[in-house]
């Protein structure tokens, strides 16, 4: 966490949690909704997302600068794998991986202008995933193709250029959903690798991300894109129109880096912005003043559906990469385990994030549109777990602790280094005061605090022979 989030916490009281958002349609909802995109519209917004009940349709909606939405309208009559959105002073355009990757335009006001095929379906289709930007004169739409970036450029009247390749890898990787900006230059784009799997065996961690940036017309322009290696599973980008901001999703957290594209593409170093214990989904978006990353996070001690509401957080970074003004709020209904949230920002500078949640009251997944100037400011992280002690009974061996009551739950880890690097083991519900684990003698857990605000700091305990051993602070 930043110094100056932490100064900002000794003069904000943290507001409790409440449900925020705006439902953009019926609520309970009618249909299922998922994949939501936004983009901003004037002092609105432009939303759109895939409805998976009959009759099945890719649906877009208008929505005022206070959150208040407007008439829903159908632009396609297949419901899509993957969408993008962005929008010019003309038009707004929502690219849409529906078998094809095809483009529809709409009006300011939603109405659709056409529909642009960009690329005929085959049998491998629907693993493409669709990013696009506006460079101020037309619309670079991308999608991953096994191990090849491509490309093709749409025009504020509706012309098209034929699709072409601007980053093909070696046949065994496969690239995984791209994002791209305009920094007034270039577009810059990033993309995950990793190796290709013939087997039914889980899929290898991804081994890296590659930044490039485009030309203008279409062209690589790095021969040897920069290369961002660790534990990440998404990118994305957000440019100010002189840096940009990659933000990196992983499985312990939210990451953020700055890239300079000078004389050459540069990465300033990687700072963490929000840690905790699972798989987390983020997005930026640059708000005129300040970019604006949001993540989601699920709070149950289960990450299955039963595990109750999650929690949408926002924060501001500035372009040197300092972030400020942590926000958070409660989930009014359960998120669904696909990790997806998507931030824009407007003409008058408010930010909107839309995901997918699902209404205790409904089976049906609904998307949602929350205002990050809605959210309540972000409580600090819950205490550490106080006066730990470890029994050793046989080859298990049992944890207990005292807690302060404010947390949601409890997650445990274990080294094998020292505590160099930690590997989950379990999380455990708020009312927990004990665990058991493996009593290999000395082998060293971990007990850290979950809340809305973050992990704590976790509580060390060292597993040994004798039969009573108190735990130690890091």
């Amino acid at each position: 966490m930043s110094i100056l989030r932490a100064v900002l916490a000794l003069f904000l009281v943290p507001l409790s949690l409440f449900a925020a958002g705006h439902d953009l349609t019926s609520s309970p909802p009618q249909s299922d909704q998922q994949l939501p995109v936004v983009t901003g519209n004037g002092a609105g917004f432009t939303a759109a997302w895939t409805d998976l009940t009959y009759p099945r349709a890719v649906m877009s909606r208008g929505v005022s600068g206070s959150g208040e939405p407007l008439a829903a309208l159908a632009i396609s009559e297949r419901p899509a794998s993957s969408m993008a959105i962005a929008h010019s002073p003309f038009d707004t355009l929502v690219v849409i991986n529906d078998g094809n990757v095809s483009a529809v335009r709409l009006t300011p006001s939603g109405i659709p202008l056409n529909t642009i095929l960009l690329w005929s379906g085959d049998a491998f289709q629907s693993s493409r995933e669709v990013a696009v930007a506006w460079n101020g004169s037309r619309y670079f739409v991308i999608w991953s193709y096994f191990n090849q970036l491509i490309g093709a450029f749409i025009s504020p009247g509706g012309s098209s250029t034929q699709p072409r390749a601007f980053l093909t890898e070696p046949d065994s990787s496969r690239l995984l959903p791209p994002d791209v900006a305009w920094d007034g230059q270039h577009f810059v784009v990033v993309v995950g690798e990793k190796p290709s799997v013939s087997c039914s065996c889980p899929p290898p961690d991804t081994i890296q991300f590659r930044v490039m940036r485009v030309s203008a017309g279409g062209d690589a322009i790095d021969a040897s894109p920069l290369v961002i290696t660790g534990d990440h599973l998404r990118a994305h980008v957000a440019s100010s129109g002189s840096e940009s901001l990659i933000t990196l999703d992983g499985a312990g957290g939210v990451s953020s880096i700055i890239a300079h594209d000078g004389s050459a593409l540069t990465l300033d170093a990687e700072t963490p912005l929000f840690s905790w214990y699972a798989n987390i989904a983020s997005a930026v978006a640059w708000n005129g003043l300040t970019y604006t990353v949001a993540w989601r996070y699920l709070s149950g001690y289960d990450l299955s559906f039963a595990a109750g509401p999650g929690w949408l957080a926002a924060a501001q970074v500035t372009r040197a990469g300092l972030a400020f003004d942590y926000r958070a709020t409660a989930a009014s209904a359960h998120f669904s385990l696909n990790p997806h949230v998507r931030a824009a920002a407007n003409e008058a500078g408010t930010t909107a994030l839309v995901t997918e949640e699902f209404a205790e009251s409904s089976r049906y997944g609904r998307a949602r549109l929350y205002l990050v100037s809605e959210l309540p400011p972000m409580p600090a992280p819950p205490p550490a777990p106080a006066n730990m002690v470890s029994f050793l009974s046989g080859p298990y061996a049992r944890i207990d602790w005292e807690a302060s009551g404010a947390e949601n739950g409890f997650v445990v880890e274990f080294t094998r280094d020292s505590g160099k690097q930690w590997t989950f083991v379990s999380v455990l519900p708020a009312d927990a005061r004990s665990a058991t684990v493996t009593g290999t003698p000395d082998a060293l857990y971990r007990i850290r605090a979950l809340g809305p605000g973050g992990s704590s700091e976790g509580t060390m305990i060292k597993i040994v022979s004798s039969q009573r051993r108190r735990a130690e602070r890091p």
